[in-house]
């Protein structure tokens, strides 16, 4: 499947001080907003280290941010063609869909994603798609059904602190302030760390300023 390497990428791949120079242009391209010749050196380090999906994620959220969506969603169904059940990539294209207006077709490739999982019996990764789903109800306006689905994975799982978190975010949103605190509370007595919940969030829904700063409610 991989096409033979031209003698940059060959160069690249054997050279691991080429490689971390490449990083740290790529560092001053992104804070200095030169978005373009970014992803010029995110190609090249893909080209290099195919087997380095964090280059793929970085390489699609940037080409969503210059607008190109539909290249972002190639990317992410590359990433999912090599791990069907990869969180990141379901969940930000499930954002990228639904932002398409593309409403049916994103359950629909969710529930492809459950199939999966529930097939491979991977219930971790079937808990993770639910979420994702719950999420894209929550963004559909079904808000019922999402709290419904939320609740159902609590019920499941009472020690996932994730259902509580989202639960929690969107009380807030309707000013049910004390099933919000409610929701919060238990999200802090199960979570010690919070950064699995934040990752889960932060990358896609906090860029599109869903939640602001209601997690410090």
């Amino acid at each position: 499947m991989q096409n033979q390497s031209t003698p940059l990428q060959a160069f690249l791949e054997s050279n691991a001080e080429a490689i971390e120079s490449l990083k740290s242009l790529l560092q001053q391209k992104l804070e200095n907003g030169q978005d373009e010749e970014a992803l010029k050196i995110i190609k090249l380090l893909v080209s290099a280290q195919p087997e380095v999906t964090e280059w793929k994620f970085l390489m699609a959220r940037l080409l969503n941010e210059t607008g190109r969506a539909q290249d972002a969603r190639n990317v992410f169904e590359e990433i999912l063609v090599a791990n069907p059940l990869s969180f990141e990539a379901l969940f930000e294209n499930a954002l990228l869909m639904d932002r398409c207006e593309e409403g049916e077709a994103v359950i629909r490739r969710l529930q492809g994603a459950l199939d999966i999982a529930e097939e491979e019996n991977k219930v971790k990764e079937a808990r993770d798609v639910r979420l994702i789903m719950a999420q894209i109800q929550f963004l559909q306006k079904n808000v019922e059904e999402a709290v419904k689905s939320y609740q159902e994975l609590s019920k499941e799982d009472p020690k996932d602190f994730r259902p509580y978190f989202c639960r929690g975010m969107i009380y807030s949103l309707l000013d049910r302030n004390e099933e919000a605190k409610e929701q919060f509370a238990k999200y802090r007595e199960l979570s010690p760390k919070k950064f699995e919940v934040e990752g889960y969030l932060r990358t896609s829904l906090s860029r599109m300023k869903l939640f602001g700063s209601n997690e410090k409610n």
